[in-house]
């Protein structure tokens, strides 16, 4: 029996990406997809898994290394001690600066996490090589993070905890760690994966996407891209956040906490806004969202602004009809 068409919105969720790069890939030939007489896409599950996965698979690295390691008592730096070794072995040379500042605080920062909140008893780091472009994986056998996150601050669903991941400052561990390691290290490679819980959320900073779609039910896996030739700064990457030091700057997805829904309700933005008070500074990016619900503009933009007048809120990605409900609401 042939599979039943779904939409674009469908697709994306499927795929992980925003429905912007699944555009794009239609675009380019990589991925096909069916029109309807009123010019909309529409997609064959199976087709589209086969294309995403042979599209995946041509731009893979060789594995040349790969360490499992038990957890008690490890140490992150050994992880990049071992792991720049290996890479340096294999390239026959010592890595550029920007390169090598990026995957020492990637690596380091995986695997802190993997050792201090996976609860978990092992991991297991590989590292593949394509020319000039590196890949890591740092994948555990813990609880999941988003299972660990939604725990912590009492989320109803482990999904519910993805959209923390591009606030940042939230942290399972409060009085050991920041809840930055995840954030930044997103923004400073050139492609960012974590799969938890049966969710992949993913960016990829070349393309200027942010997607989630389905993952791996067991453990962690986080997976980081870099180009050797990368010419992104590690200290750039902190200043566009930082201000003397502090993690002061913050622009959360909107998109994210959706789960493929178009509108979004006072009770999901009680729960978004969770932790934007710790910023001085909060850039809401709308990217992808059709549609917002009157209740939750309402909270974000008037209750909750008028709780935390500290906090300057803006707005970036809305589209029209996003703006205009905004505008409803928001007060001077």
């Amino acid at each position: 029996m042939e599979d039943a068409l779904i939409g674009i919105g469908e697709a994306s969720k499927l795929l992980g990406l925003s429905p912007s790069r699944v555009r794009q890939l239609v675009e380019q030939g990589a991925l096909s997809a069916d029109v309807t007489r009123g010019g909309h896409r529409r997609f064959r599950p199976e087709q589209l898994r086969r294309e995403w996965s042979e599209l995946s698979r041509s731009r893979d690295a060789a594995v040349v290394w790969s360490q499992r390691y038990a957890l008690s008592g490890l140490s992150e730096d050994r992880v990049w001690s071992e792991v720049r070794a290996e890479l340096e072995r294999c390239t026959s040379a010592e890595l550029p600066r920007p390169a090598r500042n990026i995957l020492g605080y990637a690596v380091t920062e995986m695997a802190n996490n993997a050792i201090d909140h996976s609860r978990g008893s092992a991991v297991t780091v590989t590292l593949a090589v394509n020319g000039e472009v590196v890949r890591v994986v740092v994948a555990d056998d813990g609880i999941g993070a988003f299972r660990s996150l939604a725990d912590t601050f009492g989320y109803p669903d482990a999904a519910d905890a993805v959209v923390d991941l591009t606030k940042g400052r939230r942290t399972s561990a409060p009085q050991r760690h920041s809840g930055e390691g995840i954030f930044f290290t997103s923004k400073a490679v050139d492609v960012f994966s974590l799969e938890a819980n049966g969710y992949r959320f993913a960016v990829d900073n070349l393309e200027g996407d942010i997607g989630l779609g389905q993952g791996a039910e067991v453990g962690t896996s986080v997976t980081v891209t870099l180009g050797l030739n990368t010419t992104r700064d590690l200290v750039s990457v902190f200043a566009a956040f930082t201000e003397n030091g502090d993690f002061v700057r913050t622009i959360p997805r909107v998109e994210l906490v959706q789960h493929g829904s178009e509108f979004l309700s006072r009770s999901q933005a009680k729960r978004f806004a969770l932790g934007l008070e710790l910023f001085t500074h909060v850039v809401l990016d709308f990217t992808g969202v059709e549609l917002v619900g009157q209740g939750f503009a309402d909270e974000l933009f008037r209750v909750w602004q008028s709780e935390h007048p500290e906090v300057e809120l803006t707005v970036t990605g809305a589209n029209r009809g996003v703006a205009l409900m905004i505008g409803r609401v928001a007060k001077p």
